[in-house]
């Protein structure tokens, strides 16, 4: 076996812009890159991404607290519906503060290096 024609072989296959060369006809063929300039991976903004969790939390609060004081106030009977919406809430809460901890933490070590 001659790695030096193999690899010749293989590297007149390799067309510019693409990730990896096309070396097998059977497998998936490599695409290039898209130039996106614009700043996004063409799905939602991390900013949107995040107030759409943001307003999510705020329903399932908004939620909670309603079927807390409906339960209380004798206008509903249903003690399981209320239980699993306030645990539901207080998942969603501790989830949202280990975000903003994740990113307070990474803010700041970003914010310490020195360029």
């Amino acid at each position: 076996m001659d790695i030096n024609s193999n690899y010749g072989d293989a590297m007149s296959k390799v067309s510019p812009g693409t990730f990896a060369p096309d070396i097998s006809p059977q497998g998936p063929k490599a695409e290039p890159l898209p130039d996106d300039t614009t700043g996004t991976a063409g799905g939602a903004s991390f900013k949107d991404t995040l107030a759409g969790a943001l307003n999510n939390l705020n329903d399932q609060m908004v939620d909670a607290q309603q079927k807390s004081e409906d339960y209380a106030l004798g206008k509903s009977h249903d003690l399981e519906g209320t239980v699993k919406a306030v645990e539901e809430a207080s998942l969603a809460m501790q989830m949202t503060l280990s975000v903003r901890n994740k990113i307070m933490s990474a803010y700041t070590e970003i914010s310490q290096m020195q360029f």
